[in-house]
C-alpha cells in the first residue's frame, strides 16, 4: 500500500486559485530626501471602499497579497501635496514616487475614512488586526469571536467553522496548532483568512483553514507586549500575557509565555428513557467553580543563511490543573425502583502538552525550492476521582476510586518540493509520514462491591501521505486548480492480556481537489470548486478514559471510531466586496455525541458516535459596507443539514437561518464602538434536534500615547449561549441543556515597549497536530 505515495509522482496533474499580487514603493520630495512619515491608502477603483492602509517606514510602505483588479491608490505626507494613482494590479508592481510640496503648511494629517476590518474575496474572509477594535485584544481567540461563521467552544479550546467543523491552522504557508496561534502577539499579526476552500496542500482534513499573516517590516530590534485581561462571568477569570522578540539583523528569538487563572462554571440537565428496558433518568450536573490554571508558553530560533534558505526550531509548552470538584442530582427508575442520588465527585486533573519542530527551507535554483523538517509532540494526562454518592438521603459513602492516565507521543517527518515551471504555471510536490504511540491505563476501585478493575489499552496509528499539485493562470481572467492527495493509514488497538487486537484497520483513500475561478471584469468573479476530504477523530476519544457523571451514566471516548469522509461541491460570485456563496456536501460515518445503553449492563454510556450518512447545504450571503465613521459587515446564509442512522429516530429536516453582524463607530480620534452579534434559527437536523439562539455582543477600544491600548467587552449580554438538544437513538430517547458560562464583563489593557518585528519563519510537520488533546 504505502508503494502508492511512490507511484503517486507519475499519476497526477493539478491545480490553482485566484492569483494575489505584491506592490510596494518608495516615496521621496522634491531634494530626492526619503519621506519618513506618511500614510498610503489603497481605495478601490471608485473610492468607495478603503481597501487597506499603511504607513511610510524609512520612506517605503508595501501592500502584499493583494487581489488582482483596479485601485486608487493616495500617499498623504505632511506639508506636502497628496498624490493620487491609479493603478492595474495584475503582477507584482514596484512604485518611486515623488511628493511636491505644499504651499500651505498643514498642521496634520488625518485618515477620515474608517477601514472595514472584515473583508470578502471570493468567499473567503480576511481579518485586519491594524483595526484598533482588534488591536486592543489580548488574547487571538478573542478576535475570533468578532469573525462570521466562526464558533468558539466556552472553554476556548477549540474552534469550528459553520458547516465545515474544525479549520486547520496556518502562519503564511507553514502549519501551526492552536496552542501556538494562542501564543501568538497581536501586534506582530497583519491579518487573519479564513479560506473555505483550501488546495490539496493544506492536507486532505483541510475543510476550511486560518491564514495568519504577520506583518511585514524585518528591523533588528527588541519588542516586548504585556496584556492583561479581567474577566467578570459566574466567577472571576484572569489572563495574563507576554511576548516578546529579538533580532540583531542576522537571526531572530521570539518567546512568549502567558498565565491564565480561570474560575470555569458548568453546568448540564438530561432526561432519558429506555422504553424497552422501563428505564428513566434525570439528572443536573453543576461545576460551580472549577479552579483551572493554564501556563502556555513557547520559544522559537530563527537562522536566515540568505534571503530564502533558512533554519528554524520552535517549541510550545501547556500545562494545566482542574480542581473540578462537581455535584450531581440524580433521579434514577427502573421498573418499580426509585432512587434519588446526590453525587460529589472530587477530580484531580492534570494535563501537559509539548511539541517541538526543527525546519530546513534551502532553495535549489531560481524554480525550484525543498522544505523538510522534523517534529515530536507529546500530550499526557492524569485524572484521578473519589466518588462519593448519597443514596435517598442515607448519607455519603465513597463508592469508587479511579486512577486513570493517558499519554501519546507522535512523531513526524516531511518533505515539500516546489518549482515554478513557468510565469503562470507552478507545481507543488509533498511526503509526509507520522506514527503515533498512545498508552490508557485505568485502575477502578469499586469500594462497595470490592472489586478492582485494570485496563491497559495500547494504541498505534501509522500515516504515509503524498500530494502533487500544479496551479496555473491561463490568461489574465481564468485560474485553474486541480490537485490531489493520496493517504495510508494503519490503525491497531489492543487490551492487555488479549491476543487479538479490538481496532485492525489499514485503508489507502485518495482525496481529489478541483477548482475554476473566472474573472469577469475589475469588480466581478466567480470561482467554483470540488474537493473530498477527512476528518479523524482526536487521539484521545478513541482511548478507553471515562470520566464519571453521575452513578447511571458515564462519559466515554469510542475506541471504535471511524474517520468522517467528506465530498464537497461549492461556488461564489464576487460582485465587489459583496460575497454569494453556495456550498453542496455529503459525509459518511458523521461523528456526534450520543447516550446509549445495553442490557444486562448497570449503566448508560455518553460517548462519541459514527451515523451513516449525513447530507446538507448552505447558502448566503457576506456583506461588507463602509462610509465615513461607519463600517458594517453582516453575513445571513440559510442551511440545510440531515443526520441519518438505521439505529435512529429521523424526523423531518429543516432549514435554519444563521445571521451575523457587526457595526463599528469611530466616535473620537483612536476610540472605536462596537456592536453586533449573530443568531441561528431552531435546527431540525433529521436525528437531533437543536434550539435557536440569539447571541449580543459590544466593546469599547481606546488607545493612549500610541502605546497603552484599553477595551471594555460585554459579551452574550442576552445569555443565550446554552445548547439544547434531543433525540432518539438505539431505543434511548434524551433531551437535554448544555448551559454555558459566556455572558461576561471583560476589561483588557495592553502596552507595547519597542515597534520592531523581527523576522521568523517555522513550520509545523505533524499533520495530526491537531488531534494530540
Amino acid at each position: 500500500m504505502k508503494q502508492l505515495s511512490l507511484l503517486f509522482f507519475a499519476l497526477y496533474i493539478s491545480s490553482y486559485g485566484q492569483q494575489q499580487f505584491t506592490f510596494k514603493g518608495s516615496v521621496i520630495d522634491e531634494n530626492n530626501q526619503m519621506v519618513s512619515i506618511g500614510d498610503v491608502l489603497l481605495f478601490d477603483s471608485n473610492k468607495e471602499n478603503l481597501i487597506a492602509y499603511t504607513s511610510l517606514v524609512n520612506g517605503e510602505f508595501l501592500f502584499d497579497e493583494v487581489n488582482r483588479g483596479e485601485y486608487l491608490l493616495e500617499v498623504s505626507a505632511l506639508g506636502l501635496k497628496k498624490y493620487s494613482k491609479q493603478i492595474i494590479l495584475n503582477k507584482n508592481l514596484e512604485f518611486s514616487i515623488q511628493l511636491e510640496e505644499q504651499l500651505t503648511e498643514l498642521e496634520a494629517v488625518e485618515v477620515t475614512a474608517l477601514k472595514n476590518p472584515i473583508t470578502t474575496a471570493n468567499g473567503n474572509l480576511k481579518i485586519d488586526l491594524q483595526n484598533p477594535v482588534f488591536a486592543s485584544i489580548v488574547d487571538p481567540m478573542e478576535v475570533l469571536l468578532k469573525v462570521p461563521n466562526i464558533q468558539i467552544s466556552p472553554d476556548r479550546e477549540s474552534i469550528s467553522v459553520i458547516s465545515k467543523g474544525s479549520p486547520l491552522i496556518y502562519l503564511g504557508n507553514q502549519r501551526i496548532s492552536l496552542d501556538e496561534f494562542k501564543g501568538l502577539s497581536i501586534e506582530a499579526i497583519e491579518s487573519i483568512e479564513l479560506i473555505n476552500n483550501p488546495s490539496p496542500k493544506y492536507e486532505a482534513e483541510g475543510l476550511a483553514v486560518l491564514l495568519i499573516h504577520l506583518k511585514k517590516n524585518m528591523d533588528k530590534g527588541t519588542t516586548l507586549s504585556l496584556g492583561e485581561t479581567l474577566s467578570f462571568r459566574q466567577n472571576t477569570n484572569n489572563y495574563l500575557s507576554s511576548n516578546g522578540s529579538f533580532s540583531n539583523g542576522k537571526w531572530s528569538l521570539r518567546g512568549n509565555l502567558n498565565y491564565n487563572v480561570i474560575g470555569q462554571w458548568e453546568s448540564n440537565t438530561f432526561e432519558f428513557t429506555i422504553p424497552d428496558e422501563d428505564i428513566y433518568s434525570d439528572y443536573l450536573v453543576l461545576i460551580p467553580d472549577n479552579k483551572r490554571v493554564q501556563i502556555n508558553s513557547g520559544l522559537g530560533f530563527y537562522y536566515p543563511f540568505n534571503d530564502s534558505d533558512y533554519i528554524s526550531f520552535n517549541s510550545t509548552m501547556k500545562l494545566q490543573t482542574d480542581d473540578a470538584d462537581f455535584e450531581t442530582n440524580t433521579f434514577v427508575r427502573k421498573g418499580d425502583e426509585e432512587d434519588n442520588i446526590l453525587s460529589e465527585p472530587e477530580n484531580d486533573n492534570r494535563r501537559g502538552y509539548f511539541s517541538g519542530n526543527f525546519n530546513f527551507n534551502k532553495k535549489l535554483d531560481t524554480n525550484w525550492n525543498l522544505f523538510t523538517g522534523v517534529q515530536y509532540s507529546s500530550f499526557k494526562q492524569k485524572l484521578n476521582t473519589d466518588i462519593f454518592n448519597n443514596y435517598n438521603d442515607e448519607g455519603f459513602t465513597l463508592d469508587e476510586s479511579r486512577y486513570q492516565e493517558y499519554e501519546i507521543g507522535s512523531l513526524a517527518a516531511r518533505l515539500d518540493v516546489e518549482h515554478t515551471i513557468s510565469e503562470n504555471l507552478k507545481s507543488e510536490f509533498g511526503i509526509s509520514w507520522n506514527e503515533a504511540r498512545a498508552n490508557a491505563h485505568s485502575n477502578v476501585q469499586q469500594l462497595v462491591a470490592q472489586n478492582e478493575v485494570y485496563v491497559d489499552y495500547d494504541y498505534k496509528e501509522q500515516l504515509y501521505a503524498s500530494y502533487l499539485n500544479f496551479s496555473s493562470n491561463l490568461n489574465k481572467k481564468l485560474d485553474l486548480n486541480i490537485g490531489v492527495r493520496v493517504e495510508n493509514n494503519s490503525v491497531n488497538g489492543i487490551l492487555n492480556n488479549e491476543t487479538s487486537p479490538l481496532v485492525n484497520r489499514e485503508n489507502t483513500r485518495f482525496f481529489p481537489k478541483a477548482g475554476i475561478n473566472f474573472q469577469m471584469d475589475s469588480t466581478k468573479a466567480l470561482s467554483l470548486n470540488y474537493s473530498k476530504s477527512i476528518t479523524r477523530p482526536n487521539f484521545s476519544r478513541t482511548s478507553s478514559v471515562s470520566v464519571f457523571i453521575n452513578p447511571f451514566l458515564k462519559a466515554t471516548n469510542n475506541i471504535n471510531l471511524l474517520p468522517t469522509i467528506s465530498q464537497r461541491v461549492s461556488s461564489n460570485f464576487q460582485w465587489k466586496k459583496k460575497s454569494f456563496f453556495m456550498d453542496v456536501y455529503q459525509k459518511d460515518h458523521p461523528s456526534y455525541y450520543a447516550i446509549s445503553y445495553e442490557a444486562p449492563d448497570t449503566t448508560a454510556t455518553l460517548s462519541p458516535t459514527n451515523f451513516e450518512k449525513e447530507s446538507g447545504f448552505y447558502v448566503g450571503v457576506t456583506l461588507p459596507f463602509s462610509y465615513k465613521i461607519w463600517t458594517s459587515t453582516t453575513a445571513v446564509s440559510l442551511n440545510y443539514n440531515k443526520i441519518k442512522d438505521s439505529s435512529a429516530i429521523v424526523a423531518t429536516a429543516k432549514p435554519f437561518v444563521y445571521a451575523y453582524t457587526d457595526q463599528q463607530f469611530k466616535v473620537a480620534t483612536d476610540t472605536i464602538v462596537s456592536f453586533g452579534g449573530w443568531m441561528m434559527t431552531e435546527r431540525n437536523e433529521g436525528i437531533y434536534t437543536r434550539n435557536a439562539m440569539l447571541v449580543l455582543n459590544t466593546s469599547v477600544t481606546k488607545t493612549f500615547f500610541d502605546k497603552l491600548q484599553c477595551a471594555i467587552r460585554l459579551n452574550d449580554i442576552t445569555k443565550a449561549m446554552n445548547y439544547e438538544e434531543s433525540y432518539s437513538i438505539n431505543g434511548v430517547e434524551a433531551n437535554g441543556t448544555f448551559f454555558v458560562d459566556a455572558r461576561e464583563i471583560a476589561f483588557a489593557l495592553k502596552y507595547k515597549f519597542g515597534d520592531k518585528t523581527s523576522k521568523f519563519k517555522n513550520k509545523d510537520v505533524d499533520e495530526n497536530l491537531n488531534r494530540i488533546n
